[in-house]
């Protein structure tokens, strides 16, 4: 009995650990994305640290741009910011006590009157989470502050119900309640929304902050010419190059620009070779994770393959050799329509999410761009 009881007292501890060591990663990740906002978006940050500084901090910000660009970290510092209320944008490096405790509650998303709804999924924002928002305006403030604070991250991810829900809350604001919406694609969400909401715009981060990042985990020169191209986020780069999503897009690329196969066997290749299925994943689940890897794999595909029809069009022979030779090689196909080629992926990567046929839009890409190719 006591051996199981060691056992099971080891255990706890070893659990314990791994929490504690994954805590201050996640710590010291917002600590250099901090440093990142600072550098590299610093009208942004200048903005968000005078409004707490001043405490006029409006009712409801929208912060858009492209993907990658901080956004959300940005939506996260500005959220323990205001419940701190420090006098600026805070330091998480230099929290100690109980503000230190409160900021990673915060981003542990386990503060009482901070409410975060992440649209970054496959499946739309509802209506019946906007609803939990009315109720965070209902109830009495719980922590110390008398500050609510609410994120929708990509907000253009709302079925048409949750941004009517969401309209009618920025029309009555209620008093120290803030809202803070991401999005990467502004069109996409009600004029009406936006026309209530003061607008940050972020500046795209360059590929060379992210090739700087992903030489620091460890990535290799291919992989980060690659990725830091498409990119959407400013860590986890080790897992992601490993991962099978990306090095099957990876694969398909090398097809599709004839550095490895017959881009003419491409569509057939994706059904037999690189559609993943449930089995491919090694996962118990069997619902929607093949699917939802599959969306992964053409959404890097889509990504990967646009900005090899950009570097065609502007001549930009950069990167591995089977790339360089690839483009050199594009560039000599005149007849070729690359700038319609770049918008088809580029439409195509748009239309990529769970309520889409996945096969059918491969489909559609292929004989587009295969008309493209020829010119028509």
């Amino acid at each position: 009995m006591a051996v199981r009881k060691s056992s099971e007292e080891t255990a706890l501890r070893e659990e314990a650990a791994r929490l504690d060591e994954e805590r201050e990663a996640q710590k010291q990740h917002r600590i250099k994305a901090a440093h990142l906002l600072k550098m590299h978006q610093p009208v942004v940050y200048r903005i968000l640290d005078q409004a707490v500084r001043s405490g006029d901090i409006s009712h409801a910000y929208l912060f858009q741009g492209p993907k990658g660009c901080l956004k959300s970290e940005a939506a996260m510092l500005f959220s323990q910011s205001i419940f701190l209320n420090r006098g600026g944008l805070v330091d998480e490096a230099e929290l100690d006590g109980q503000d230190a405790v409160d900021a990673e509650r915060i981003a542990g998303r386990n503060y009482g009157d901070f409410l975060f709804v992440n649209g970054y999924r496959k499946e739309a924002i509802s209506r019946d989470e906007t609803t939990a928002i009315q109720s965070l305006f209902s109830r009495t403030t719980i922590e110390k502050s008398d500050r609510k604070v609410y994120v929708l991250d990509h907000a253009e991810n709302s079925s048409i119900g949750a941004m009517n829900s969401l309209l009618k809350f920025l029309e009555e604001p209620a008093d120290n309640v803030y809202a803070i919406l991401t999005t990467d694609n502004p069109e996409r969400l009600l004029p009406t929304i936006i026309s209530r909401c003061v607008v940050i715009p972020f500046r795209p981060l360059a590929p060379e902050v992210y090739a700087q990042l992903m030489a620091e985990d460890g990535l290799d020169e291919e992989d980060i010419f690659l990725l830091s191209r498409i990119v959407d986020a400013t860590s986890g780069f080790a897992d992601q190059a490993a991962g099978r999503t990306y090095q099957t897009a990876k694969q398909m690329l090398k097809q599709a620009v004839g550095a490895e196969g017959n881009p003419d066997l491409l569509l057939v290749d994706y059904e037999v070779r690189y559609r993943l299925k449930q089995k491919d994943l090694g996962t118990e689940d069997k619902g929607t994770a093949a699917r939802d890897a599959n969306l992964d794999v053409l959404l890097m595909f889509f990504g990967m393959l646009g900005a090899f029809y950009k570097d065609v069009i502007r001549g930009n022979t950069a990167g591995p050799a089977w790339y360089s030779d690839a483009v050199k090689n594009a560039m000599r196909h005149t007849d070729a329509d690359y700038p319609e080629m770049a918008a088809v992926c580029i439409e195509q990567r748009d239309l990529c999410n769970r309520n889409n046929d996945l096969n059918l839009l491969m489909a559609q890409a292929v004989y587009r761009l295969e008309a493209a190719k020829h010119g028509q």
